[in-house]
């Protein structure tokens, strides 16, 4: 959690966008609790700085606080040589919320990203460029560099629609208990708004989307801990099991028409067989000591239905 500013201290400047961004000269450290899983950073190891390309506003002495009715929220875009990335910018830089901060994490995509990158210095608080471990990891270290009090995920072929952050803030400052916020999303023609926790036990499709929508509190965050990496896909659905079941997090939905944005091409767990994604399911929700018995019930209902579905297409 970090400390409040006075608000004569704040550094106001505007964007591309011409709209107005709050930036302080010193960074307010964190407070740890005995209970987090892993620690904020503000900046990623350095060691191997050959291989490390990285760049702006943090490293030019501008940082992001959260302030008395301007919590700072985090959005985290992971990037992949993905053709649609000066949209999904554009997207952030158009949020008429003063108290934003954008991690980029991209897994070195190349001398055009870069170039994109550092043309965009100015509008990124932190980007970086690196070989990764996958989209998970992206995901793990723009967690650990976030400086918000809410944080959330819009990968590059996402779009955020105008006026969503400042929804969130209304959220975030009339919920002050609340672990994570799910916002509206659309997928391609269709509207996807609610939570239903209730149903976690059975399926893990229980939110409208792990990106765009979807903002939880980066202290909250810290109690459940990171994605874990031994799960090549679904490893959102295994956070958001231990978010809800192990750790009992409280969450709230916008308004069906409160819409966040465009989840666009995004939806990797989605992209994997029938068969592989059921598996993935049952060993992360085994592995979560859900009952046997009722996973065996899973998977064999699971298939039935597919097969049922299959043949009654003919």
């Amino acid at each position: 959690v970090q400390k409040k500013l006075f608000i004569n201290k704040i550094i106001k400047k505007k964007n591309s966008k011409n709209n107005i961004r709050f930036f302080f000269e010193e960074k307010i450290n964190f407070e740890y609790s005995t209970d987090d899983k892993f620690q904020s950073i503000d900046f990623l190891d350095e060691k191997d700085e050959k291989k490390l390309l990285r760049g702006g506003l943090r490293y030019k002495g501008l940082f992001k606080n959260s302030i008395e009715n301007y919590p700072l929220i985090s959005i985290i875009m992971p990037n992949f040589k993905e053709t649609n990335l000066l949209n999904a910018l554009s997207s952030i830089s158009i949020q008429n919320y003063e108290n934003l901060e954008l991690i980029i994490i991209d897994g070195n995509s190349g001398h055009e990203t870069i170039n994109i990158l550092k043309e965009k210095d100015d509008e990124i608080d932190i980007w970086i460029s690196e070989k990764d471990n996958g989209l998970w990891d992206a995901w793990n270290k723009g967690f650990r560099l976030a400086r918000g009090d809410f944080v959330g995920i819009v990968d590059s072929s996402n779009l955020l629609y105008q006026n969503s952050m400042n929804i969130l803030r209304n959220y975030i400052i009339n919920n002050r208990d609340i672990d994570f916020i799910c916002g509206t999303v659309k997928k391609g023609s269709k509207i996807y708004s609610g939570f239903r926790p209730e149903d976690i036990r059975k399926q893990f499709n229980i939110i409208p989307s792990s990106v765009v929508g979807f903002y939880i509190k980066t202290k909250s965050l810290k109690k459940v801990g990171l994605l874990n990496l031994k799960y090549k896909i679904q490893s959102d659905y295994d956070l958001i099991y231990r978010m809800i079941v192990t750790h009992k997090l409280k969450g709230i939905r916008t308004k069906s028409d409160e819409i966040f944005g465009s989840s666009g091409a995004s939806g990797f767990s989605s992209k994997h067989s029938f068969f592989k994604a059921l598996l993935n399911e049952i060993k992360i929700r085994l592995d979560n000591n859900q009952n046997l018995f009722f996973l065996i019930y899973i998977f064999f209902g699971r298939t039935i239905m597919k097969i049922y579905k299959f043949f009654s297409r003919k």
